[in-house]
């Protein structure tokens, strides 16, 4: 009987027939040398609800002290690390783009949010209010390094701030003219500066000069970023590395001064065909152990694992991409906003649902058992993760939880209907198994597993019994 050979890394290919494998809201995860198989399949973690707003069009957040603030439409809300309802701060914050935060090291920090569409503010636990500075003019990024706020416009100008201080100088200012693009966004990564434009990513360290901008060039990286939300991994609480979407429309991951391509193909075609590259974002999280960078639009949602260097789909329900957006850290949890509403999430492994709808894991293998006159596979058995059945929990759902398989004949342009089959009510162990599936051709057939149920689910392996035709 051969085995079931499962994908660990999503492959949809140009055309179903292509393909060599998907995984949707699931990933791949190492079980060692004594394992059963070398990897299983466990489905992604779910949101729970953190904090509701009376907002819409979620722009970003940060944790400063005890507040969470998270940028809206208008306005900026706290939470607390309890969670619930927030409160509104006094004061507009214009636009509706997604913002960037920073706040410095003064005894009560200063606390910075600049909107490219609108300029520069700063927020207390109260309110939010324009910059206190004019001199600062309208910068489109922000970020802190080593004292200072370093603002980036979009001339390739960088202006710092005072040490600790909203103060501006407009003397202590510099530009990054490697090349003649347009600078999308400045960041901090451990001691540098990273000043990332449209055609080059420039990398300056401190020089230690008492007047004028405190950071001075040490090279750069001839690609640029797509648009001003494209780079992420400098986050507190990744550190895992900085990626970017790249102006070749490829996804890379910054190795020193260089960079080395991570994206697949299939990937690197649905960047390409974005319009509005503005609209493609790169956020990152970490959850039981794996670290994901998020690369997403309205249209789709992709994760790559930054240890197992796999990659992985999202889809949220009824949604072509994932839900969540913009992730940051906050009372030791990974916070994101909603698609869908004014509320804050966080994204929890213990969750097997989104925002009290279903997460729907979907494992779609490539071809199976090809043979020159065809086959008649006459079973089918799954090793998933059995007796997960919660005795006390929703009927049937979480009582008697039920796993759907279907297959496909003609390498997955279409496909036959689900069966479904009992993974374990609490305390019990069958077999999940698919008898008599039919004919298949020379190329052999395709399965595709899906699992709603908010339960436990893993997937380990699986074998099949073929028996070759002749002509």
């Amino acid at each position: 009987m051969p085995a079931l050979v499962l994908p660990t890394t999503s492959m949809p290919g140009q055309k179903p027939q292509e393909s060599g494998g998907r995984l949707i809201n699931c990933f791949a995860e190492s079980l060692g040398e004594a394992g059963p198989n070398a990897f299983k399949l466990v489905r992604c973690p779910g949101l729970s609800p953190f904090g509701t707003t009376n907002e819409e069009n979620f722009r970003g957040g940060i944790q400063l002290g005890s507040l969470i603030y998270t940028a809206w439409s208008g306005k900026v809300s706290a939470h607390t690390a309890a969670g619930g309802a927030g409160s509104d701060l006094s004061g507009a914050l214009t636009g509706s783009d997604p913002v960037f935060f920073a706040r410095n090291n003064r005894t009560t920090p200063d606390l910075v949010i600049v909107s490219p569409d609108s300029g520069a503010f700063v927020a207390t636990a109260s309110a939010v209010s324009t910059y206190p500075d004019a001199d600062v003019g309208a910068p489109n990024s922000v970020c802190f390094l080593k004292g200072y706020f370093i603002f980036g416009y979009g001339n390739g100008a960088m202006r710092a701030s005072g040490l600790n201080s909203t103060a501006i100088n407009t003397l202590d200012t510099a530009t990054a003219e490697s090349r003649p693009d347009t600078l999308y966004r400045v960041l901090a990564r451990g001691d540098t500066l990273i000043a990332a434009g449209s055609a080059s990513i420039e990398f300056w360290g401190i020089n230690g000069e008492a007047t004028g901008f405190p950071f001075s060039p040490i090279t750069t990286h001839d690609r640029g970023i797509v648009g001003p939300y494209a780079i992420g991994g400098h986050e507190e609480g990744f550190g895992y590395g900085i990626f970017f979407i790249a102006d070749d429309f490829t996804v890379r991951q910054l190795d020193g001064y260089a960079s080395t391509k991570i994206s697949p193909p299939d990937l690197d075609r649905l960047i390409e065909a974005v319009t509005n590259k503005d609209t493609l974002q790169i956020s990152v999280y970490v959850t039981q152990g794996h670290p994901f960078v998020v690369v997403q639009c309205d249209d789709w949602t992709w994760e790559y694992d930054v240890v197992l260097q796999r990659w992985h789909e999202r889809q949220s329900y009824n949604r072509s991409g994932w839900r969540g957006s913009l992730l940051f850290k906050g009372f030791d949890h990974w916070l994101c906003g909603d698609a869908k509403s004014g509320n804050i999430y966080k994204v929890d492994s213990a969750a097997h649902r989104e925002a009290g709808e279903p997460l729907i894991a979907e494992i779609e293998t490539g071809p199976q058992g090809s043979f020159p006159y065809g086959l008649r596979i006459n079973r089918l058995d799954l090793f998933v993760t059995a007796a997960v059945g919660i005795a006390p929990g929703a009927d049937p759902i979480e009582t008697d939880p039920r796993v759907s398989i279907a297959i496909s004949r003609d390498l997955g342009i279409s496909w036959s209907n689900e069966w479904l089959r009992e993974i374990g009510p609490q305390g019990s162990s069958p077999n999940v198994r698919v008898n008599n599936l039919g004919l298949v051709k020379a190329k052999g057939a395709k399965f595709k597993i899906r699992f709603s149920d908010p339960v436990h689910f893993a997937l380990v392996g699986g074998d099949f019994e073929a028996v070759p035709l002749r002509n």
